[in-house]
């Protein structure tokens, strides 16, 4: 009876085989004018067959021969059906259109988010690609009141920020060791502090998507440790739309505050009234336009507008034109206050000040974009962006400072600074796509970005508490040095050129797992140029001052009286000689180019390789004549050059378990260049911490292993678990100068390893949905924990000699621990609906600094843990259109702390605060009109 069962079974299923039939086709988007869908659900009714299009929107099915009915899906999309009867080894092309889903509710539409933001979607391309990627959507963006790009990826795995810096650090990796690209194409910096483009100047209405490739491929620059950040800016995917909003809200710490603007420079859009150049061209003429006292400001309410718009235009049957732009401003009012030290392996303080910062931030973003689709697969785009943003700030510091009098009696100096950051970046990028045929397609870019920065005019006064009878106890200038009274003028220029071109081969076109060779190449220019020139007030002794009025002692007739004669004299750093007014500067150059290849090879239907390999040279040199050196003037001194030609291989290696688990690998090797500014010997000063170049820095070398297990649990939910190992040669590190001045600068050391875990869990805790209304709850989790070990040894190749503390330690800007987590609430009937979502945020403690000053000497600089909880609610009025916001953000107000340990004399360990501060809360509130 088995026999006979055996022999049966084996007919039916020969039988099945020889009367196989197959069914592909195209899956494209209606609403794009044909453009296809990527990684679409295809589905014979009935069966458990199924598949996915590939990247092209191509799919193909084998099945027995009949008639099927055949179902096509995705998110976002209102399903599609097709009947087909094939014939046994017949082969039958069935193309279909999908159109984006809406609901129709009494004559209203209500437009959902489109798919390529949402959640889901991304979810599901996360799923089918063979790289390692992660991506967070215009839909989270929205939901959890995340306002830019940077408070974007810090809600993903193993990625957190800096407080007081623009950077982010991904798996304990800083801003040198990653790269940041607009729809794939390079950014500038618009900071000569920082590689990277500052995050926060692209704000949620501008994006797409934000995807963070912490895995390398050969189509990616090769200057990347950490991770690529790519935007995806927004397009008009729909018809025409039109959108208006406005909010406001506060700081709680500003509403309570007295807050101070610098003279001449405070106007609500943060724009220039002085120009950013020096108005002095003769020292002794006293021409300066702004005065040292500034100004209360009393109105601190924070406020944003913006203004979106767009909509596609089908020209013809393949032919259509997509429009979007959008104008966005926010003006931010922030206070703070706390300490400022400085101290020595023992405890004892060369600083010890309190301080209050009051901090406006005004940012301007324009964007438009325009689309032309001429046939499937065939595009070309143009993408301008402009973005203003203007910091401006009031620090006052109260208490000792050993740079302004170091008797007993010195605990009631005082120093201001008042400074304005003011960056201009243009974008402009051309993008096109052509497909040539089902084998042959072809992407190209090209992007002419322009970074125009400045600090104009920043003001530094140093006055010191004269106990004595003589000035009746009243404060004084301080005479120390000329350069604790001063003002600095700076001009950022850089321009940046980048190109790419790529040509995609599919062997195999008509195969649901296609074999597709990519070749490309590469090429990026880029040109920097700093100046500035510090503008120093040198007195003989010190002079009685009412710091309500500086301008009593600041003024023409002290600087006509000269130094010796009870004023002061007006000098630069270059002294007031012939070339006094020459400013100082650096001049930088990096050119990069590269070719590459990669293939994507399915070797079956579960397991799928992607190797490749790019050849990159790479050339950056750095003349400097600055406050610290001259490679112009001293022709003993070289200028800094890095030339280096690298062969960068790498592979991905993806095993599909079944449908809802995944199983992936990657390896590959890259490199990571110093900064310009951490190579170019300019001292940067601050109150409490400054730094300065090392032009003799080495490039690192990285060597990158991924392994990744991820568990779909159905569309929106998924548990990932990660493990990462990296072995960094060369590895660049922040220290503290062996100097009275405690300067802070940057070395090599010989080599560190990275190794870590990461978790990931997005889960439905429940989801109930009716005709007339939905109710749903989701929760997010993901965390990280990093070892990091860097061997701290000194090394020949930097020219700088470095005792460090300890011969082994954590790499700097490594935290341990990361942990972002979210629970939000969802409801939704024909009238309204609401979005409810808690939002928190962890990292333990991180290295801000390495100590240095061997045994005994200063420890590390420590960046202590701080927890973050958000609280963001949207209310929307469906048939009114109108969306209202609430958040409150920062609820926990955590202390910020830079800390150090240290030891007294007779062996006690204590903790000493180099830094501390809490920020605030923040209050917003906003409204939202769609037309």
């Amino acid at each position: 009876m088995k026999f006979k069962f055996l022999l049966i079974t084996l007919f039916t299923f020969f039988a099945g085989l020889a009367q196989n039939a197959t069914i592909r086709g195209t899956v494209t988007d209606k609403d794009m004018n044909g453009e296809t869908l990527p990684f679409a659900s295809v589905s014979v009714k009935g069966t458990n067959i199924i598949t996915n299009t590939d990247e092209n929107g191509n799919y193909t099915l084998s099945v027995s021969a009949g008639t099927h009915t055949i179902t096509f899906a995705f998110l976002g999309y209102s399903d599609a059906t097709a009947t087909v009867t094939v014939a046994a080894g017949e082969t039958k092309t069935v193309n279909k259109e999908l159109q984006s889903d809406s609901v129709q509710l009494e004559d209203v539409v209500i437009e959902k988010v489109i798919s390529r933001e949402k959640e889901s979607a991304l979810l599901l391309e996360q799923q089918n690609a063979v790289e390692m990627k992660q991506a967070i959507g215009a839909q989270e963006l929205s939901r959890k009141g995340v306002s830019d790009a940077a408070a974007a990826v810090v809600k993903t795995t193993g990625v957190a920020k800096q407080e007081g810096v623009n950077n982010v650090f991904v798996r304990g990796l800083g801003d040198r060791y990653n790269s940041t690209t607009l729809n794939g194409l390079p950014l500038p910096s618009e900071d000569p502090v920082y590689k990277n483009v500052n995050l926060e100047l692209f704000g949620s209405n501008i994006i797409k998507n934000v995807s963070i490739n912490k895995t390398f491929g050969a189509n990616i620059y090769g200057d990347v440790a950490g991770a690529n950040i790519d935007i995806a800016s927004k397009e008009a995917d729909q018809n025409a739309f039109f959108s208006a909003s406005a909010g406001t809200g506060f700081n709680t710490n500003a509403l309570d505050a007295t807050f101070l603007v610098a003279d001449g420079t405070h106007n609500y859009f943060g724009f220039l009234e002085n120009g950013k150049d020096s108005p002095i061209t003769d020292l002794g003429q006293y021409d300066f336009k702004t005065k040292f006292k500034p100004i209360e400001k009393s109105n601190t309410v924070n406020t944003n507008f913006s203004l979106v718009g767009g909509g596609k235009i089908n020209i013809g049957e393949d032919q259509s034109l997509s429009l979007f732009g959008t104008i966005v401003n926010n003006s931010d009012y922030n206070f703070r206050e706390g300490q400022a030290r400085q101290v020595n392996p023992r405890g004892q303080a060369g600083k010890d000040l309190t301080f209050q910062r009051s901090e406006y931030n005004a940012t301007q973003t324009m964007m438009g974009s325009a689309k032309y689709r001429f046939g499937t697969g065939k595009s070309i785009a143009l993408n301008s962006l402009y973005v203003h943003d203007n910091t401006q700030s009031v620090d006052d510091y109260h208490g000792f400072s050993t740079s302004i009098n170091d008797n007993d009696f010195a605990t009631n100096s005082m120093i201001r600074r008042q400074q304005m950051n003011n960056n201009n970046l243009f974008v402009n990028q051309l993008l096109g796509e052509y497909k040539f045929s089902d084998k042959i397609s072809a992407n190209a870019g090209f992007t002419y970005n322009m970074m125009r920065g400045s600090e104009p005019d920043r003001r530094t006064n140093s006055y010191d508490f004269d106990y004595s009878d003589t000035n009746g106890g009243g404060y004084q200038v301080a005479s120390n040095s000329a350069r604790l009274n001063n003002r600095f003028f700076s001009t950022l220029e850089e321009d940046d050129l980048a190109g790419t071109v790529s040509l995609n081969y599919s062997f195999n076109p008509e195969a649901n797992l296609q074999k597709v060779l990519t070749i490309g190449a590469d090429m990026r220019s880029t040109e920097r140029t700093f100046n500035f020139t510090q503008f120093d007030y040198d007195f003989d002794s010190p002079k009685a001052i009412d710091i309500n009025n500086p301008e009593a002692v600041f003024n023409q007739e002290n600087l006509t009286l000269g130094k010796f004669g009870g004023g002061f004299d007006l000098i630069t750093n270059r002294g007031s000689g012939e070339n006094s007014l020459d400013p100082f500067y650096y001049l930088a150059d990096r050119d990069v180019v590269a070719g590459f290849a990669q293939m994507v090879y399915p070797f079956s239907e579960k397991f799928t390789a992607q190797a490749g390999v790019r050849f990159e040279t790479f050339k950056q040199t750095i003349d400097w004549d600055t406050n610290v050196s001259s490679s112009v003037e001293n022709l003993a001194i070289d200028p800094s050059v890095i030339d280096e030609t690298y062969l960068l291989p790498s592979v991905t290696l993806k095993y599909s378990i079944n449908e809802k688990n995944t199983l992936r690998f990657a390896a590959s090797q890259t490199y990571t260049m110093p900064q310009f500014k951490e190579t170019a010997p300019f001292l940067y000063e601050d109150v409490n911490l400054s730094d300065v170049g090392n032009p003799n820095l080495l490039p690192s070398t990285n060597y990158n292993i991924d392994l990744k297990y991820d568990w779909y649990l159905s569309k929106k939910e998924i548990i990932s678990v990660g493990a990462l190992y990296k072995y960094i040669k060369d590895p660049i590190s922040r220290i503290r100068v062996a100097s009275a001045a405690n300067d802070f600068s940057y070395v090599n050391t010989s080599k560190a390893m990275v190794t870590g875990i990461e978790v990931e869990l997005r889960k439905s805790i429940f989801d109930i949905t009716s005709d007339i209304r939905s109710s749903e709850m989701t929760f997010g989790l993901n965390g990280s924990y990093l070892y990091t070990m860097q061997e701290q040894d000194d090394v020949d190749t930097d020219n700088f000699t470095v005792q460090f503390t300890h011969e082994k330690g954590r790499m700097q800007g490594a935290s341990p621990w990361l942990v972002n987590s979210d629970l939000s609430y969802m409801f939704k009937n024909e009238k309204t609906a609401l979005t409810s979502t808690l939002v928190f945020g962890y990292f333990y403690d991180k290295v801000y600094a390495v100590g240095t000053g061997g045994p005994g000497g200063n420890e590390n600089i420590l960046e202590n843990s701080v927890p973050s909880l958000d609280f963001v609610n949207k209310f929307e009025l469906i048939k009114s259109k109108l969306q209202f916001s609430i958040a409150a953000k920062n609820l926990l107000n955590p202390e910020y702390k830079l800390t150090q340990e240290t030891t007294t004399v007779e062996g006690t360990t204590s903790e000493s605060i180099i830094s501390s501060y809490k920020k605030g809360m923040f209050f917003s509130v906003g409204l939202n009109w769609t037309l």
